[in-house]
């Protein structure tokens, strides 16, 4: 039995690389941009932002993202347009049910049901007051209802 690789087989990047690139978009599904608007009972809270550490806050129209679906292998993702950046919630610590926003191997699998945005931890968007203006998926909070605008 041989130990040496067939040809073609090493990869072609280094694994750090590897573990931020981007997988192939499916361009099929491809949707326009959209931003994110939260409400309550029908009230504008405000719209989905990012502080600096990139954990999703309550934001004004002016500080709304820009966003899109981005499909892959049957599984919805939602990425910062025009970056390698994608929407998930954090499962460790004191980080657990923060929306952020990570590299490709942090990507997490949303899904709008009715106005709700539920998170890859099976958990809805909320917030837990307006002063502290994180955004979460995490059910005991308020959730709030989603509009996605283009």
């Amino acid at each position: 039995m041989s130990t040496i690789a067939p040809a073609g087989t090493a990869p072609t990047m280094s694994f750090a690389d590897a573990m931020n690139a981007s997988p192939p978009k499916d361009e099929a599904a491809a949707t326009r941009a959209f931003k994110i608007k939260l409400s309550l009972n029908g009230v504008t809270q405000g719209y989905l932002g990012e502080n600096d550490g990139e954990w999703a806050v309550l934001a004004d129209a002016n500080g709304a993202l820009s966003l899109e679906w981005y499909p892959y292998n049957k599984v919805n993702y939602i990425r910062r347009v025009g970056t390698s950046r994608y929407m998930s919630v954090g499962t460790v610590g004191v980080n657990n049910g923060y929306v952020g926003f990570y590299g490709w191997s942090g990507a997490g699998q949303w899904t709008l049901e009715g106005t709700r945005l539920v998170g890859p931890n099976g958990q809805a968007m909320s917030i837990y007051s307006t002063d502290n203006a994180y955004i979460y998926c995490w059910n005991e909070y308020t959730v709030l209802d989603v509009t996605l605008e283009s």
